[in-house]
């Protein structure tokens, strides 16, 4: 049965310092995150945020008229106070705008700013139960300063309780008027990016590398992440971006190991229609879902169920359903693609697939799925079995996602077709064999199989065939990629899992969209000496795809 029709395809860190009139500087850890890393880490953090030398009379002059004990952080890259808490004087009584202007202007040196705090532009006040609340932002000749905000905070009786800083001393662009218009840029930053639905830009001053550079940001949304870009705005360079700049959270799934059989250790389990009951409740396992958008669906960071028919929703981001709903194939589906993906990144690659896969779990009737390269998405069938209740589904149009992503129309010939199939089945497994406990992982997709496999135990294909090349070429994508599956859980066997699946991954940008089994070959192993393998895992690699009937010649 031909079961996958392919479409072919300033972190800022600070050193908290606590000093009353007379106190001794002291160090405190500030940020609580620092706690999950290495105390060496953290020691660094604690060393790079120090006072500029040209300041510190100015802040112990803050420090003596102050009503008690203050903690102050300092900026990296200026050496200012970056925070500030205690019992500030005010030198104008009473919470306001005066008064916190007042307050800047008879600390400016302490600050590094001007005089009269003319490029600080009021953006936000308020009031919470603690006190009054007034946000500055600076601006260079009326141009927005990115990122550079100073934050004055008053409590119930007009005492200033903390500063926040981030201002910038010697702001200078040598013009503030662009020579790219706003309609150019916002073009450059969302012709980069697939589903744009809005985008905005503003023209701001960037600092890097203490330089300053007049810029648009530009911020593109789309159903999933929202993209900022920074663009020169005299010489139209692209400077930052695009980088998502959404907040996502964790949520909790409910899903199997691989699939249900492979969960249960059970070949006898059939699908039943859906049926709950057809498969055991230990067959499940509750998991953390990473990078959600908090919108109450299954769309993140990696990976989107947006193309379901109707899709699963909580507010809480809590998604635990059994088989007979069809929130568990979403659940399903975002899990494998989301892990897929950072596991990929884990391996050192940042550039493979690093985008929202979206997919859909209800929008095909037949037992079929497929990755189409010109949506880039991801459908997956209800026949039989639904192919989302399969990680090894999901996994194996996954790979065609990400080959397509690596080289765009990859598999135009028949022999890169069979790759591209032979790679979707090596992926599928040796991801899956991360979740399997070593059960039938030469079996790809026996849950799935249920429905049109008669071996015990039901398989969509294998990876331990022995066919050879060229004699055993059927002229048919998913049969001859047993070929190269094969050789590639070969290689995984003798060199490793972890080696295997970054060098299969590297050998694909070496590849062009037509290529052969004999330069897939040949790219593996030019991939396996850009990496640093040793001799013997070379010679490894060069027997299995000479044994299978390759040419290699590298």
């Amino acid at each position: 049965m031909t079961k996958y029709l392919m479409a072919i395809l300033v972190i800022i860190t600070s050193l908290t310092l606590i000093l009353g009139s007379s106190s001794p500087l002291q160090t405190q850890v500030q940020d609580k995150a620092s706690k999950s890393r290495t105390t060496q880490k953290t020691q660094k953090r604690q060393e790079e945020g120090k006072p500029s030398p040209d300041v510190i009379g100015y802040w112990q002059a803050l420090a003596a008229r102050s009503k008690g004990p203050l903690a102050v952080s300092w900026n990296e890259g200026t050496g200012t106070p970056q925070s500030i808490m205690g019992k500030l004087s005010a030198p104008v009584s009473g919470a306001s705008e005066a008064s916190a202007r007042s307050f800047l202007v008879g600390n400016a040196p302490l600050f590094k700013m001007s005089g009269d705090t003319g490029d600080l532009a009021l953006v936000r006040s308020f009031d919470s139960l603690i006190g009054e609340h007034f946000i500055f932002e600076q601006t260079y000749r009326g141009i927005p300063v990115y990122g550079a905000q100073v934050s004055i905070h008053f409590d119930r009786a007009g005492d200033i309780v903390s500063v926040n800083n981030s201002y910038q001393p010697g702001v200078a662009l040598r013009s503030v008027t662009p020579t790219l218009n706003r309609t150019d840029a916002q073009a450059r930053v969302s012709g980069l990016i697939k589903n744009a639905s809005k985008s905005d830009s503003t023209l701001v001053a960037l600092g890097l590398n203490g330089t300053f550079t007049l810029v648009w940001r530009v911020v593109v949304s789309t159903d999933g992440p929202t993209w900022e870009s920074f663009i020169d705005a005299t010489y139209g360079k692209a400077l930052i971006g695009p980088r998502d700049i959404n907040r996502y959270v964790n949520g909790t799934g409910q899903v199997y190991n691989v699939n249900a059989i492979v969960a249960t250790h059970d070949n006898s389990l059939l699908d039943n229609a859906d049926s709950a009951s057809a498969v055991p409740a230990t067959a499940y396992r509750i998991v953390t879902l990473q990078g959600l958008l908090g919108n109450g669906h299954l769309d993140g960071t990696y990976a989107s169920s947006s193309k379901t028919k109707k899709q699963a929703s909580d507010a809480g981001n809590i998604f635990i359903f059994d088989r007979s709903n069809d929130g568990f194939s979403e659940t399903m589906g975002y899990y494998y693609i989301d892990y897929a993906e950072r596991y990929i990144q884990s391996l050192g690659f940042n550039n493979v697939n690093n985008r929202q896969q979206v997919f859909a779990v209800n929008r095909l009737k037949i037992d079929n799925s497929f990755y189409s390269p010109s949506s880039t998405e991801i459908s997956l069938g209800l026949g039989g079995v639904d192919d989302a209740e399969d990680a090894e589904v999901i996994l194996h149009e996954y790979g065609h996602s990400i080959q397509d992503n690596q080289v765009p129309n990859f598999g135009s010939s028949l022999e890169g077709g069979s790759m591209g199939e032979g790679f979707g089945d090596y992926w599928a497994a040796s991801v899956g064999a991360q979740f399997s406990g070593g059960f039938q992982d030469l079996c790809l997709a026996e849950w799935d199989a249920t429905s049109y496999s008669s071996s015990n135990p039901p398989c969509l294909r294998r990876l331990d065939g022995t066919k050879h090349y060229p004699e055993d070429l059927a002229g048919e994508v998913h049969d001859d990629g047993e070929i190269w599956s094969a050789a590639l859980w070969q290689i995984r066997t003798a060199i490793g899992a972890t080696n295997s699946d970054k060098v299969v991954l590297a050998s694909h940008f070496l590849l062009s969209p037509t290529a052969s089994f004999n330069q897939g070959a040949n790219a593996l192993v030019t991939a396996g000496i850009s990496l640093g393998f040793g001799n013997h895992q070379l010679n490894q690699m060069r027997n299995i795809l000479r044994d299978r009937g390759f040419t290699v010649t590298v």
